[in-house]
């Protein structure tokens, strides 16, 4: 079903984001015993917000939606991973340009973040695939319907 109604919000989507790189900061930047929870508890909040902005997509766009992601989870993990493992002497001069611990945790918290959106919009469509979304017929109902009894 083709969402009626403007695009989402995208002072929505760009809060959940940045709610999930804080988590996965957070789970990164303190000791081991303190970061579990509240980077847990980020993480959820952040991946509910992307997550509820396809509430009501169709299986088309959640499919476009998933790859759009897929490919900013790609870009924001190439400077990630020039600046903490290059493989090749041009891959560190560019990887230096992104060297720091400022600037290396804002890189694994933004690749983390989008992995995660990514991740999260992909689970979203496969599970529209098989009919658990809103809009659909259950797969109860679907196999009432196609049954062949």
């Amino acid at each position: 079903m083709p969402r009626t109604g403007s695009s989402p919000s995208i002072p929505l989507l760009a809060g959940s984001l940045a709610t999930v790189a804080a988590g996965v900061a957070v789970n990164t930047g303190f000791e081991t015993s303190v970061r579990t929870l509240p980077a847990l508890f980020l993480i959820a909040l952040g991946v509910a917000g992307v997550t509820s902005t396809t509430r009501e997509y169709g299986r088309a766009r959640l499919r476009h939606t998933a790859k759009r992601w897929w490919l900013l989870a790609f870009a924001t993990f190439v400077p990630y991973a020039l600046a903490t493992a290059p493989a090749s002497d041009a891959a560190a001069a560019v990887g230096e340009a992104f060297a720091g611990p400022i600037v290396g945790l804002v890189l694994e918290s933004l690749a983390g973040a989008t992995v995660l959106c990514a991740v999260s919009t992909t689970v979203l469509y496969c599970v529209a695939c098989y009919g658990l979304h809103p809009g659909r017929p259950t797969p109860e109902d679907r196999v009432l319907v196609d049954g062949d009894d």
